[in-house]
């Protein structure tokens, strides 16, 4: 059992994602929320800036959230870019197969973008961790696909299980990002914005 975090906030924390990393995270830090999730069109609009992407689909999933006035929403995307192209959650097998393929020996950015929002303000955050990765031959990612089933994943990978054990060679910026959510930017900016 985790110690409830030394934070008091101003307003009841909702979650409003399903990803079970983001939830994991914040139970781990000792902050207690709601979860509410609303189905959301994450269509990429093409006028969006690349590095910026993360932080819209952020912005949209927030706005779909009913909240009310004593209500804090967190929403968050997570999206990996390598070599200017945006992977996010594979389609399928196959989708996954050629993402991993893409990423093996190159450098790569996780993007997440976060938006905090109240009845009264949105505050939206952006994080970027670079990652280099060693070369995996076809064998390990057939293996993974069919083992961790990476589909809910952007990239098709968790940096959390076997492929973040066997593929990191580097890893500049926040590691938890890579899991779905920068929690030290996300929590300094509870502390000062609203906190009791």
């Amino acid at each position: 059992m985790v110690p409830q975090a030394p934070l008091e906030l101003k307003y009841r924390l909702v979650l409003g994602s399903g990803s079970p990393r983001r939830q994991e995270l914040l139970q781990r830090v000792g902050l207690a929320y709601e979860l509410r999730v609303v189905p959301v069109d994450e269509s990429v609009d093409p006028t969006w800036k690349t590095e910026q992407v993360a932080e819209h689909l952020a912005l949209q999933k927030a706005r779909a959230v009913p909240i009310n006035d004593h209500e804090l929403l967190l929403t968050a995307d997570t999206l990996v870019l390598c070599q200017g192209q945006i992977l996010g959650k594979p389609k399928n097998e196959a989708d996954a197969v050629e993402m991993l393929k893409t990423l093996s020996g190159r450098e790569h950015d996780v993007m997440t973008g976060v938006c905090l929002r109240t009845t009264q303000k949105e505050i939206i955050l952006g994080a970027r961790t670079r990652l280099l990765w060693y070369d995996l031959n076809p064998q390990e990612i057939d293996w993974y696909v069919r083992q961790y089933k990476p589909l809910d994943k952007a990239g098709a990978y968790g940096i959390q299980d076997w492929m973040g054990l066997r593929a990191v060679q580097s890893i500049q910026g926040c590691p938890l990002n890579v899991m779905g959510l920068p929690l030290p930017l996300v929590y300094e900016r509870l502390v000062s914005e609203f906190s009791k």
